[in-house]
């Protein structure tokens, strides 16, 4: 699967324009980067680019690098290493080693020749999920970082702890990262933003993206219609650009000509928390409006009813809000109430 962020230019959007501001900063800087952001919003790839300039990719534009990372999952030859705090089992023994001790207070880190660290010596280490990883064991991490050697396992010397680190975290669990690990980690920060917060990408992603689908898939370029894009973008994206490249493939594979249509795509979503499946058919009138309904509708049943929280989501005005719910007949519940504005 490819996400196309820098690709052939595509950073229209001032939240994206920042995120390549920041990627720049750490392309030119040899400490280590926090990368903020939502599942699936690009973090993995501007890591890899990191990773390619940090390993003797040379002097090339940030579209090339990120066109590059996108391509390969392990960019060169020098030891790139994804480990996820959330689902790792025996996070402790696989991060540290199964033969590392705990050292005394004065003592270096420990860490044996089966850990992840030691995989990533000379190379690159991407922590996923950081918050994820217990107090005890971002200390631990923190005081490596921090020494610039460990003691490995058996061996007669300490070691140097030649490495990159990059840590993915989301952006609601910030403040889970202990102030000692995210002062070693902080060099760069750079925030991914969601695709809701960069609309003005998605014309040309969703164009690029088509062109990549359907070539992986042997079939004629398709193209989708201005009607559709701007359904496209106007949809809320809770699964970022993974959502966005599995609904780009459905459509592909159903549309029926090499034009995908605003009805192909009010045939193939599903606002999340709504009440009903998009159906397809009807005017473009009639298509806008029943999108309409059920996206207000989402948003009111993610929110319980309440609309001060579903006005600030939807970016309008409460009274307005009050206005559309009564013009749609949007039905407005509670647990336990089904009650209907009027």
């Amino acid at each position: 699967m490819t996400f196309p962020l820098g690709k052939r230019g595509i950073a229209r959007s001032a939240a994206m324009v920042d995120a390549i501001a920041g990627l720049e900063q750490a392309l030119v800087a040899d400490g280590g980067v926090i990368i903020r952001g939502e599942t699936a919003t690009g973090g993995e790839v501007f890591a890899r680019a990191i990773h390619l300039a940090s390993n003797g990719a040379g002097v090339c534009a940030v579209n090339d690098l990120l066109s590059r990372a996108m391509q390969t999952a392990a960019p060169n030859g020098k030891p790139f290493v994804v480990f996820d705090c959330e689902v790792a089992n025996a996070v402790e023994r696989r991060l540290f080693g199964s033969d590392a001790e705990r050292p005394a207070p004065e003592a270096l880190e420990q860490i044996g020749e089966t850990s992840v660290l030691y995989e990533a010596l000379g190379g690159t280490l991407v922590l996923g999920n950081l918050s994820a990883l217990p107090s005890r064991l971002q200390m631990r991490l923190a005081r490596i970082l921090r020494d610039g050697e460990v003691s490995v396992a058996a061996a007669e010397r300490p070691q140097r702890v030649d490495l990159r680190p990059i840590a993915l975290v989301d952006a609601n669990d910030d403040e889970a990262v202990i102030p000692d690990l995210r002062r070693q980690l902080s060099q760069t920060v750079i925030t991914m933003p969601p695709l809701r917060e960069r609309r003005e990408d998605l014309p040309a992603l969703i164009r690029l993206q088509l062109i990549d689908i359907c070539a992986g898939l042997n079939l004629p370029p398709k193209r989708a219609s201005r009607q559709a894009v701007a359904l496209l973008s106007a949809l809320p994206w809770p699964g970022n650009l993974q959502e966005l490249d599995g609904l780009l493939r459905v459509l592909v594979l159903k549309a029926r000509d090499r034009i995908i249509r605003q009805a192909d795509v009010l045939a193939n979503i599903r606002l999340q928390g709504g009440p009903t499946t998009l159906m397809y058919g009807g005017s473009l009138k009639q298509a806008r409006a029943r999108f309409e309904r059920e996206y207000v509708a989402s948003v009111l049943a993610q929110h319980h009813g309440r609309m001060t929280e579903a006005a600030k989501t939807l970016g309008i005005q409460r009274t307005n809000l009050y206005r559309k719910v009564r013009q749609l007949s949007v039905s407005r519940r509670r647990a336990g109430d089904r009650s209907r504005v009027s």
